[in-house]
């Protein structure tokens, strides 16, 4: 049946496929951040968004330049809303930070390179689903607010 034969009551259903994520840049769109504009001499991308709680946070993307080896590093971060005693920027670093050694591991990203990156090819789009599935639980545990929260 070709759309003009559908009655005028009946909506058209269109069979669009999600899109694809196959690099970072793609995962941070589909995590809701915004591309800040990138400056000359900038060695990474950085994306922001501004969550309810009122701190920003941050989605750093680094891929390797002169290395033969394909890594690419990805920092997440979080800025607090208003510099109270004790508040700071703090970030953390998914391919080198201990914390997430295991979860990453899990995810299939077990290689880094001499440069502590993540190795490229083993950033599959099902890698890139479990990261976008991993970030989100981080945003829902409160990790980003935790981050910024002064030490006692």
């Amino acid at each position: 049946m070709n759309s003009f034969e559908l009655g005028s009551g009946q909506p058209i259903i269109e069979n669009k496929k999600p899109k694809e994520i196959n690099t970072p840049e793609k995962l941070a769109l589909a995590l809701g951040y915004v591309k800040l504009p990138k400056e000359k001499g900038d060695f990474h991308w950085e994306y922001r968004k501004l969550v309810e709680s009122g701190i920003t946070q941050t989605f750093k993307v680094q891929n390797s330049k002169y290395s033969d080896e394909r890594g690419v590093r990805i920092t997440l971060g979080a800025i607090p809303g208003s510099r109270s005693e004790g508040q700071r920027f703090k970030e953390v670093t998914l391919c080198q930070d201990k914390l997430f050694d295991d979860d990453m591991k899990a995810i299939g990203l077990v290689t880094r390179t001499s440069a502590g990156m993540f190795y490229r090819p083993e950033l599959t789009p099902e890698v890139y689903n479990k990261l976008l599935k991993y970030i989100k639980d981080l945003e829902e545990s409160g990790f980003f607010e935790d981050l910024v929260k002064p030490k006692l």
